[in-house]
């Protein structure tokens, strides 16, 4: 019994380091466009690697690109992953088999936000999001150079030329605006903080508006407490908006990918 005492931390060391660990990390990479610095920690012993859970992972990365959105820094800390390990042994593509809580750091940095923002992911996170917000605000009295928004009766307001960027505490948000009931192309500023109302709600924080010629900023009023729902898999405990980056820490939940049918084997 002693040699195989002894041979056990062996084998799991091995198990880890040449199975799991590479087909982590090739997964990894499958996802995402470039990443960087790439460090993968596991903790588990062998009866939980042998029946394919793993008790904790930590995982930080620099420099990661995911369909063109960029993020300087990110580090995961994951517990109870249950996944297809003997599948992976006989040269499966890793995978889990339920629902993941991941415990998530990230920095979203400036120059991270230049260069994300002619991503398609980008640009249609943007235009989900400044759409409805746009209509909240011309739905009443608004001193933006607009007509005012009959919902229902006009098609949805068309946007172009999105970008984003850091302002002190704040975001600038800079879009060219189509209003269905005129033909010139105007361009608008919405500059705004984001506070964390609960772990999946965020809400603008005293936002303002500019557009050309005008250089004083115009009261949003209709958009004091307009939020933004992230959906209950979602759990933040930090969004932060400094000088140089956007700060966020919390629980997002990983669902599992259905397999192929050739994977069920």
């Amino acid at each position: 019994m002693e040699p195989e005492e002894k041979l056990a931390p062996q084998r799991k060391s091995r198990l880890i380091s040449r199975v799991l660990t590479p087909a982590i990390k090739l997964w990894l990479r499958s996802q995402l466009d470039h990443i960087d610095d790439l460090q993968l920690q596991i903790d588990s012993g062998n009866r939980e690697l042998l029946s394919g859970s793993i008790p904790k992972v930590f995982l930080s990365a620099a420099q990661a690109v995911y369909q063109g959105i960029h993020l300087s820094r990110a580090q995961v800390i994951a517990e109870n992953i249950n996944t297809n390990l003997r599948q992976v042994l006989r040269g499966k593509a890793i995978r889990l088999l339920e629902p993941l809580p991941i415990q998530l750091d990230a920095a979203l940095t400036a120059a991270d936000l230049a260069a994300s923002t002619d991503s398609e992911l980008f640009q249609i996170a943007m235009q989900l999001g400044l759409v409805p917000l746009i209509e909240q605000q011309l739905s009443g009295a608004s001193d933006w150079p607009f007509p005012d928004w009959q919902p229902g009766l006009l098609p949805k307001i068309q946007l172009s030329a999105l970008r984003m960027e850091l302002n002190r505490n704040r975001l600038q948000i800079y879009a060219q605006v189509q209003h269905p009931a005129t033909q010139s192309l105007q361009a608008i500023v919405l500059d705004t903080g984001l506070k964390l109302v609960n772990p999946h709600e965020l809400r603008l924080d005293s936002p303002q508006g500019f557009y050309p010629p005008a250089h004083q900023p115009i009261s949003l009023t209709q958009l004091n407490d307009f939020g933004f729902d992230l959906g209950t898999d979602v759990q933040l405990t930090l969004l932060q908006i400094t000088e140089a980056a956007i700060l966020c820490q919390g629980q997002i939940k990983i669902m599992p990918v259905q397999p192929e049918k050739s994977d069920l084997d």
